[in-house]
């Protein structure tokens, strides 16, 4: 829940920023080519945070990235484009799902048909953060099972991968999240079960306290840094192996 909270001081932090959540002024992602490989990156703030006067002021957050990383370079999108081009030895397009209010699974569903032209050969899903699984557990399944689905529905026939909540709730007996977001780890696990999807949790790292942010805002510290972001990219990365290899 306290992560929640941070989440939802992030949104009053900027109201120009109020009507697209946490995330930048949606980016035209670039015309297709047979020559590129294309990945769809369907998030929240973890995947892109813009900024503005208030951020600067009331977050001291001051540029374009997932947020807690220093600079976009080091955000786990670039980061897991550069692996990828690499393994593939070709260019690879990163196209953004920012579209959908506030960063529920819910919000990107509503949003995917302004990303329908995007024609994705991969999408990963990093969401979770702005999601309660405790009140409705059916129904959350239910919603992230139609995101999978209809992602991989795409025009494109994209593969889609999958990382679960991050919160800084310490891990219980149980090694689960002490808190809120044990629930909704534990319904999007399920469902990838049922949907054969490529899904890992990122409890692991968020318990380390390394790899939490930085500066005078508790909502960008909230937020994994560099070391973060670099753990998620190498997770993704693993996740995209195993998906294009089956």
């Amino acid at each position: 829940m306290q992560g929640k909270l941070f989440l939802s001081a992030l949104l009053l932090s900027g109201c120009a920023l109020a009507d697209q959540s946490q995330l930048d002024q949606h980016v035209k992602c670039p015309v297709s080519s047979d020559k590129a490989y294309r990945v769809l990156f369907v998030g929240d703030s973890i995947t892109r945070h813009a900024f503005n006067k208030d951020t600067i002021r009331d977050l001291g957050w001051s540029h374009t990235s997932g947020m807690g990383a220093s600079s976009a370079k080091t955000d786990y999108v670039n980061q897991l484009v550069s692996m990828i081009a690499k393994d593939r030895n070709q260019y690879v397009v990163k196209c953004y799902h920012t579209y959908g209010g506030g960063g529920s699974v819910a919000d990107r569903i509503a949003g995917l048909p302004m990303v329908a032209d995007s024609k994705p050969d991969l999408v990963v899903l990093q969401l979770g953060e702005h999601d309660d699984a405790t009140t409705d557990p059916v129904l959350f399944h239910r919603q992230y099972a139609t995101l999978v689905r209809q992602t991989r529905a795409m025009s494109s026939k994209p593969k889609v991968i999958a990382v679960g909540p991050w919160s800084l709730a310490p891990l219980n007996a149980n090694g689960e999240y002490s808190d809120s977001t044990a629930a909704v780890d534990r319904e999007m696990y399920s469902v990838a079960i049922e949907e054969s999807l490529e899904y890992l949790s990122v409890k692991d790292m968020a318990a380390i306290p390394e790899a939490h942010g930085w500066g005078p805002s508790e909502g960008v510290k909230w937020h994994p840094n560099d070391l973060g972001h670099s753990l998620y990219a190498a997770r993704l990365f693993r996740l995209y192996k195993a998906e294009i290899n089956k």
